[in-house]
């Protein structure tokens, strides 16, 4: 009854809010956060948290229904021309990519390259063409591959709470909803390399982590897709480290401004966009992202007005749960699923 009744609703969304769109005559501006594109029957899917990827299929629907309600454009174009006091579209739309993952080359590049749309994709400059793991999935394909019982001795005390409180049997791993929810735990309890550290030393204690997989994008397949025209790139930190308080000037400046240095080196040309990690960001880390760059995007979610301030702008986020039909999709744009 509810999923009919959410349905019902997002029927009557999707029809009533293009029309209040065209109504309203304020330019503004919509981004939107991806981040993997993965097939149906993609072997990442198994073990991926549910809010990180949508399949080319349903990114394709979304580029079709964007392309006939908003006008695509790159996220730099639009903060150049209202810098520049030029007129701005009534309804613009950047299309973004954080992380800079392989299957973003694989499955979203044909998608833009076919419809001849634009997108900006925020890379860790550090991990480009490594096989580098993020440590969410590394814990994903730890607690999908072990049940919480055969664990429990082999976790930091910190940890094996979180893991017992989502279990619901302990003699089975967990599934993807329940692994999401240890995620979501421990961002909130332990910095990054705190929680890499202890994955570090569970998986020696079980002979080893997976580093057979290139996960990430190259530097060959980032070169052709900005060279397409269609895809411009902008930095996501050296090592996706999130830029809370508590970091040094100096930890600050390698982040912010090292990746810009990296990035240009590599591509020949400096990012002029940033994407804060997590979304999180002391106010240091805004004011080292202003001067470097012409605007950036945080995880806060809405629509952004003329006169937003161009270092936080709003996204929404979209991904294959919420989104899978184009009802779904136009109701996620207007604030509701």
């Amino acid at each position: 009854m509810k999923r009919l009744l959410k349905a019902g609703v997002q029927s009557a969304v999707s029809q009533v809010a293009p029309l209040l769109w065209r109504l309203d005559r304020q330019p503004r501006l919509l981004v939107l956060m991806y981040h993997r594109v993965l097939p149906q029957h993609h072997p990442a899917r198994a073990v991926e948290q549910p809010g990180m990827y949508v399949s080319p299929e349903t990114f394709a629907m979304h580029v079709r229904l964007l392309q006939a309600h908003f006008t695509l454009v790159h996220l730099d174009d639009w903060l150049d021309a209202r810098r520049a006091g030029r007129p701005l579209p009534v309804r613009a739309c950047a299309i973004t990519f954080d992380d800079g993952w392989r299957d973003n080359y694989e499955y979203a590049f044909p998608v833009l390259r076919a419809a001849a749309a634009p997108a900006t994709i925020f890379l860790v400059s550090d991990m480009v063409g490594t096989r580098y793991r993020f440590w969410p999935n590394r814990l994903a394909d730890l607690l999908a591959n072990h049940a919480p019982a055969a664990l429990a001795t082999r976790l930091p005390e910190w940890l094996e709470p979180l893991v017992a409180a989502a279990a619901v049997d302990h003699g089975a791993p967990l599934d993807a909803e329940q692994i999401d929810a240890v995620i979501g735990r421990c961002k909130q309890v332990r910095t990054d390399a705190q929680i890499a550290a202890a994955l570090d030393d569970i998986e020696r204690a079980l002979g080893g982590g997976d580093q057979g997989h290139r996960d990430l994008a190259d530097w060959d397949e980032i070169r052709e897709m900005v060279d397409s025209g269609l895809v411009r790139v902008g930095s996501h930190t050296r090592r996706h480290t999130r830029l809370v308080a508590g970091l040094t000037v100096e930890q600050l400046q390698d982040e912010i401004a090292g990746s810009h240095r990296v990035l240009e080196e590599r591509l020949g040309h400096p990012p002029r966009t940033f994407c804060y990690p997590n979304g999180d960001h002391c106010p240091a880390a805004v004011e080292a992202v202003r001067a470097r760059y012409i605007g950036a995007v945080t995880t806060s979610s809405g629509w952004n007005a003329s006169g937003a301030d161009a270092h936080l702008l709003r996204r929404v986020g979209v991904h294959e749960d919420v989104t899978r039909t184009p009802a779904a999709f136009l109701a996620r744009l207007a604030g509701i699923g």
